[in-house]
């Protein structure tokens, strides 16, 4: 499917954020372009127009491994997709960028119908936001996003970014399977270092019941006081949005 979101930044309160489900027997180019046409408000004009793709295709890649045109060819390598449009994220802080792939004709509708619109990858504002939080903190950190089937986890050493990763979920033992796992290949300490869990209630307060017996620092991830000024929708949103606000 697809959600939307937006706000004024001269009126406190004004973020709303709605989500709308596609049929799945129709095409998502399909279902697109007909919500697209149906709804006028996307054709008016904005300060900005953030477009994320929210792609399990994507991969880091350091800085001084870059050179012009080897993003496509990291991307066919890493992945078997065909017909993406390869794009890239910066990671300033990590020296890194996040390379991604969008449908061929999904970007080319959006470049068309939006005006400016600016895309970049669901990890990205999250992962800048992580890293800056993590620079503060002594203990290490692991921040874990639980979206439905999918599961995103990040490691840090005060800022320095040592995993990254996106897991296929389907039940709760898979998801504290994966982050004990992560947790020792990263040489993450048990008793002294965090553990941060986002995302859905029901589930997160399961894996956080569960994870409790294994690690001394697991708890939830909490919305920066400064989200709220921009409205109650914000508790709807998912992180990588309310990361998107507040580094923007």
């Amino acid at each position: 499917g697809l959600s939307f979101s937006g706000y004024d930044p001269s009126a406190g309160g004004s973020f709303f954020y709605r989500e709308t489900e596609f049929d799945r027997a129709v095409s998502f180019i399909s279902s697109l372009k007909e919500f697209f046409f149906a709804h006028e408000f996307l054709t008016w004009t904005y300060k900005r127009i953030n477009v994320i793709c929210v792609s399990p295709e994507y991969s880091l890649v350091p800085d001084n491994y870059w050179g012009d045109g080897k993003e496509g060819h990291l991307l066919d390598f890493c992945f078997s997709t065909l017909e993406l449009h390869c794009l890239t994220d910066i990671l300033k802080e990590q020296q890194a960028k996040l390379v991604f792939g969008v449908d061929e004709e999904v970007y080319e509708f959006c470049s068309r119908s939006l005006l400016h619109p600016f895309f970049s990858h669901y990890m990205t504002s999250p992962l800048t936001l992580w890293t800056k939080e993590s620079s503060a903190s002594l203990p290490r950190q692991m921040y874990v996003v639980i979206e439905r089937k999918r599961m995103d986890v990040a490691c840090y050493a005060q800022g320095k970014l040592l995993f990254v990763n996106s897991y296929p979920i389907d039940q709760s033992d898979d998801i504290v399977y994966y982050i004990l796992y992560v947790w020792k290949q990263a040489g993450l300490d048990q008793e002294k270092d965090q553990l941060l869990l986002a995302g859905e209630s029901s589930s997160q307060m399961r894996v956080l019941e569960r994870l409790r017996a294994y690690l001394r620092h697991v708890k939830p991830v909490e919305i920066p006081s400064e989200a709220y000024l921009l409205g109650t929708d914000v508790t709807k949103a998912p992180m990588d949005l309310i990361s998107l606000l507040i580094c923007e």
